[in-house]
């Protein structure tokens, strides 16, 4: 069964801030030694409904989406969903699932840390 990835972002007007969540897709590409595509929710292509729907072009069974959100808001709980509800109907032969957010996890807080001392000067 051929498995696909799709790091997701919201997207930016900003070109340079669009160009953050395609390295952070290469380097977790690097890390599972699989290719993870990035996608967005607004400002940018490739959107994640035209992502999901080349990797099921492409011959995709499964389709696992990351969406690189700290919290669940809207665009986690609802937008996301709402985004892809037509092509999961359309393809119910394909498993479209979805990984947690980033959440308010440790590795977070102690980023969050590094770069507070980075400010200091620490």
């Amino acid at each position: 069964m051929k498995t696909e990835f799709l790091l997701l972002g919201h997207g930016s007007r900003r070109q340079e801030a669009n160009q953050g969540l395609i390295e952070v897709a290469h380097k977790v590409s690097k890390i599972l030694g699989e290719e993870v595509t990035p996608v967005f929710m607004d400002h940018d292509k490739p959107s994640l409904p035209d992502g999901v729907l080349e990797k099921i072009q492409e011959g995709a069974k499964k389709i696992i989406i990351m969406p690189l959100f700290l919290f669940r808001g809207m665009h986690v709980t609802v937008d996301i969903h709402e985004e892809i509800r037509e092509i999961k109907e359309q393809y119910p032969d394909v498993e479209i699932l979805f990984a947690n957010e980033l959440g308010a996890d440790d590795v977070i807080a102690q980023l969050a840390s590094l770069r507070i001392k980075e400010a200091l000067g620490a």
